[in-house]
């Protein structure tokens, strides 16, 4: 295994979660083969919304994608530790512009579906905005907003960053968790019938039915990227992270969710984003995570220990 850190948070709303990827990469038990640092240091024009940090995040990325493309194409498994989700539009370019003539699906474990655009945001936040940048969508018909020139040109490029790719299409998603989401995300939602599972659906069906089910959507996709935030833990047993929401799934849940997930047979990458353990001084919470941490990579591990058997 391989472990790339991106310490960039300035997609997310309340700044911190840098220091979440130090402190799990700095308590994981697993020796990587190679361990990789993205640093984000770059300055910003566009501090308020509707697109805040947009030209940084732009320029970030276009410097990550060729190291990134480059451990990509390693037989060495990606473990991705982020700060905030907004850096899987880069991570997950990356990827497609590494195989652009494969079909890459992702498997969203949040409690937000990510799908808003500048013109949408009630926020400005670019992590709101992963995913309606991967699947190329501006959904001008909810828009609130009129942008700059500036503004849109930076939102094609993030909407282009592997412009030999199709992207994400939007049937090779699925959000699992999903419970907090604004009418604009819910419309894309149902535009492309994108399968989404609340907590309460996935209690109520079984997980193991929606296993099945998510199984059985990613049967013909290439390659599939499995992204954790943190926040798909209930706000009552993880405050540090920048958007906490209750209702959300418990430890042992995520943990068995994981478990099953980690072992598909086209997971080509896991990442695990939005810990912030500076809006929290309970440690108790912090070990939480690093447990599901430890326990993803213990999975991971067998995975490859199987294959290479």
């Amino acid at each position: 295994m391989q472990l790339i850190q991106i310490l960039s948070d300035v997609g997310a709303g309340k700044r911190g979660s840098h220091e979440g990827v130090k402190w799990l990469s700095q308590r994981s038990d697993t020796v990587f083969e190679r361990e990789v640092i993205f640093e984000n240091h770059l300055s910003s024009d566009f501090i308020a919304p509707p697109a805040k940090y947009i030209d940084n995040l732009t320029a970030f990325f276009h410097q990550c994608l060729p190291p990134l493309s480059q451990h990509f194409q390693s037989s060495s498994f990606p473990v991705i530790l982020s700060g905030d989700h907004a850096n899987a539009i880069g991570t997950i370019s990356a990827l497609c512009h590494t195989f652009p003539d494969k079909r890459i699906g992702v498997i969203w474990i949040d409690a937000h579906a990510d799908l808003h655009t500048p013109y949408t945001t009630p926020s400005g936040n670019l992590h709101g905005m992963s995913l309606a940048a991967l699947i190329r969508q501006d959904n001008q018909t909810w828009s609130k907003h009129l942008l700059s020139d500036e503004i849109i040109q930076y939102w094609q490029q993030l909407k282009q960053l592997a412009p030999q790719s199709k992207g994400i299409l939007p049937e090779d998603l699925c959000f699992l968790g999903l419970r907090d989401c604004e009418p604009e995300e819910i419309a894309l939602l149902n535009q492309f019938n994108i399968p989404y599972f609340s907590v309460e659906k996935i209690r109520e069906m079984g997980i193991e039915q929606v296993l099945t089910q998510v199984k059985q959507q990613f049967d013909d996709v290439d390659m599939v990227y499995l992204s954790f935030d943190v926040d798909a833990l209930d706000a009552d047993l993880l405050s540090a992270t920048g958007t906490p929401v209750k209702g959300g799934f418990t430890e042992q849940e995520v943990k068995w969710l994981l478990s099953e997930l980690l072992h598909l047979p086209s997971l080509a990458v896991f990442e695990l984003t939005e810990f912030n353990p500076t809006l929290s001084s309970d440690t108790t919470q912090y070990e939480r995570v690093g447990r599901l941490f430890r326990g993803a990579l213990r999975q991971i591990e067998k995975r490859e220990m199987k294959k290479a058997a």
